[in-house]
């Protein structure tokens, strides 16, 4: 397995004017732990012919952005999840078409979560080493073994891609493994509403109207601020004291204190928490939302639940498509809340939800009653 490590902007751009045409096998190795964004240490590209390890920590990854950018342009990943999250971060935007071995095995009737080792002993026969997974793509030099290792991941995705590809256009599903992978690429791009964050906290339907609107603008707060500092959440406040303040609605840092907030937090943000809860508190309770229902107290949640599961399994045996793929409990609960909770208009108003669009629709979708 031979590559190159570009560290050089002149090296870059070289490489990058001898791409070839196809496919492009790509990986990223990255860094997160306290930060909110992926912090890029390692870019790993492969045509079928030449393989190179990018260093972003000493090029300008603009002209690599821009050629992932290219109309017709297709990228290849495996659990591309992070890596896409990433690109759409430092590029601006995303690759301009992306493949993932991961979904497309998913489609064969692996698991979903299928990791890459195991499909490359599966198809190809070889047995990776994953041993440098969790070290410090950030620190430099890298060495030998992190290259190595990071080199493998796509010098084995392009044969991987080609097999994978191969057994699925036999199978008559690549069709919908594109339009998954279409809406992979779609649903990291959509915007999040930050004040729609509070829904997400644990408890959060425990809570009245008054307290929820407070835990609104809190979440809201953090959410902003989380991305204007690029810092986890949960380094901004944690998540059970954002819930305390909301519930507690303290009015002095005193109060703060005896909530059990970390110092560190009170002494950052101690006077915008009080103040976010006293401005709630003053406003127009007409303003405030409407508690939340949970989708398990509605009395026919656990009905539906057990017929679309069973329905579910049994379009899964015909198809061979993992049931988890054809729809998650998070899937379901989707179609709950959009059947359940918003009104006709309000549907109409939002895209339909994934049980009820595609190649859902086509297995199950149009044996749902809305």
């Amino acid at each position: 397995m031979q590559y190159q490590l570009i560290s050089e902007q002149t090296r870059l751009e070289a490489y990058l004017a001898q791409l070839a045409d196809g496919p492009l096998a790509i990986d990223t190795e990255f860094v997160r732990t306290r930060t909110y964004y992926p912090q890029l240490g390692l870019f790993q590209i492969y045509d079928g012919h030449q393989l190179a390890l990018i260093d972003p920590l000493a090029v300008d990854m603009s002209p690599l952005w821009k050629v992932l950018g290219e109309p017709g342009r297709l990228s290849v990943l495996h659990a591309s999840g992070e890596d896409l999250e990433l690109i759409q971060h430092e590029a601006g935007h995303l690759p301009a078409l992306m493949h993932d071995t991961q979904l497309a095995a998913a489609f064969l009737g692996y698991g979903v979560s299928v990791g890459f080792g195991a499909l490359v002993k599966d198809f190809i026969g070889v047995e990776l080493t994953k041993d440098q997974a969790r070290t410090d793509w950030l620190a430099r030099p890298l060495s030998a073994r992190q290259l190595d290792y990071a080199a493998a991941d796509v010098f084995y995705l392009v044969p991987l891609y080609q097999k994978v590809m191969a057994r699925l256009a036999e199978s008559g599903k690549q069709a919908w493994f594109e339009e998954e992978c279409r809406s992979h690429c779609a649903r990291k791009v959509a915007i999040s509403d930050p004040y729609q964050a509070y829904l997400d906290i644990g408890n959060a339907w425990q809570l009245g109207r008054r307290e929820l609107a407070i835990l609104r603008e809190l979440a809201a707060w953090r959410q902003q601020e989380a991305v204007r500092r690029d810092l986890a959440v949960n380094f901004v406040v944690k998540e059970l004291h954002l819930y305390k303040v909301a519930e507690r609605r303290p009015a002095s840092l005193r109060d703060l204190n005896e909530l059990g907030l970390l110092p560190i937090e009170i002494k950052i943000h101690g006077k915008r928490l009080l103040d976010i809860v006293a401005k709630v508190q003053g406003s127009d309770p007409e303003s405030w939302p409407e508690r939340i229902r949970r989708l398990v107290d509605f009395p026919q949640y656990k009905g539906e639940l057990k017929r679309i599961k069973a329905l579910v399994e049994e379009k899964s045996k015909e198809c061979g498509v993992p049931p988890e793929l054809i729809a998650s409990k998070k899937t379901i609960h989707q179609y709950f809340t959009w059947s359940w909770r918003m009104t006709a208009d309000e549907r109409a108003a939002v895209e339909p939800p994934a049980l009820l669009t595609g190649w859902r629709r086509e297995l199950v979708g149009h044996l749902l009653s809305t």
